[in-house]
């Protein structure tokens, strides 16, 4: 894979780290994000104690990680505004992206456990042409496959599904698999092991983004 897109992974509400100095790193969380203008705004606190941020001159490291890899991206203060309140202080700051990110990757696809995505197999009706949607509960999931449990059907290894990944806000993404393994869950439920083998790159991607996200924000508490 190569590297993500950090005005994908990065969003408002997601919590980043800051190494401010080689010792200490803070824990900021990203209010707005301005791609055209390769900003970055964020906030810290309230607090008793707030990060001391040098303009301009410093570079600064931004990380976002989780096992399958992490994302540093060189950034420098732009502007700091320090606000003193009766529960603590709060620092509000914008960073300018700088070139040179790094992704350094753990693993070719991380999975998932318990995905935030709804899955549909589509699989062919007994009875006619046409397709008979079967919903599932998403159990992994990763850039190269996922794992589901159904209630339903006769699945085989070998067999060739037709998938519909729907993720929020965005429309079913369509994708085929091979089913490499089948279990009986005590739940009576079905598991199958999918392994894609046709799907568009950017439908790729934005699974692997998905994942990437959801990974730190569980990582880092949010």
């Amino acid at each position: 894979m190569d590297t993500p897109d950090p005005y994908v992974i990065i969003t408002p509400g997601l919590r980043v780290h800051i190494d401010v100095t080689p010792d200490v790193r803070a824990k900021f969380v990203v209010d707005f994000v301005r791609r055209g203008l390769g900003m970055i705004w964020c906030s810290f606190g309230p607090a008793p104690e707030v990060p001391q941020l040098v303009p301009e001159s410093t570079v600064y490291m931004m990380e976002v990680g989780d096992p399958a890899g992490l994302l540093k991206l060189p950034v420098s203060l732009a502007n700091s505004t320090l606000t003193e309140r009766s529960d603590g202080n709060l620092l509000k700051v914008s960073f300018k992206v700088l070139p040179g990110t790094i992704w350094v990757q753990r693993r070719k696809y991380f999975r998932l456990r318990s995905p935030p995505i709804v899955i549909t197999l589509r699989v062919p009706h007994p009875d006619s042409v046409l397709l008979l949607d079967i919903p599932t509960r998403a159990l992994n999931l990763g850039g190269g496959g996922v794992a589901v449990a159904v209630a339903q059907g006769d699945y085989q290894p070998g067999d060739y599904v037709e998938l519909a990944l729907k993720l929020a806000n965005t429309a079913p993404l369509p994708a085929m698999g091979i089913l490499e393994r089948v279990e009986t869950l005590g739940t009576g439920e079905k598991l199958l092991a999918i392994q894609f083998t046709e799907m568009r790159e950017g439908h790729r991607d934005r699974l692997v983004s998905v994942i990437f996200r959801e990974q730190t924000r569980r990582h880092l508490g949010g």
